[in-house]
């Protein structure tokens, strides 16, 4: 696969989960909708990364990367949102943050997933909906 073919998969499949995840909190399950948040967040990552020819294959890379992005756009609300669909993971296995604190979490993590994705120029296409 190209790399401009990765980036255009991992945008959409970080689009999808987002989706997931706002059904998820319709009906109400933070668990599932905790572990969509995450997984959007880091296929949003992996398509900037993809877009500067960076492949992130595990979660350190992920972390390292979101590091430099932060320096990088001196921004640091993408490390904060990445921090915070961390804790999401790890809710998804948990079980203990309420539907309120996740949905908090999740207006935090689609803002930054809509900057992630507008840093890809054909990916701001896709991203219109967010």
């Amino acid at each position: 696969m190209d790399a401009s073919a990765k980036v255009e998969k991992y945008a959409t499949q970080s689009l999808r989960y987002l989706k997931n995840a706002s059904k998820s909190i319709d009906e109400g399950n933070p668990d599932k909708a905790s572990e969509f948040l995450w997984g959007s967040m880091a296929q949003a990552l992996k398509a900037v990364g993809a877009n500067k020819g960076i492949h992130l294959r595990n979660h350190r890379q992920i972390w390292d990367f979101v590091e430099s992005l932060t320096k990088e756009l001196e921004d640091r609300s993408i490390y904060d949102a990445f921090l915070h669909a961390n804790l999401l993971h790890a809710n998804f296995y948990e079980a203990e943050l309420e539907l309120k604190d996740v949905k908090r979490i999740a207006e935090e993590i689609r803002v930054a997933i809509g900057t992630l994705l507008g840093l890809i120029p054909k990916a701001s296409e896709v991203n219109k909906g967010i």
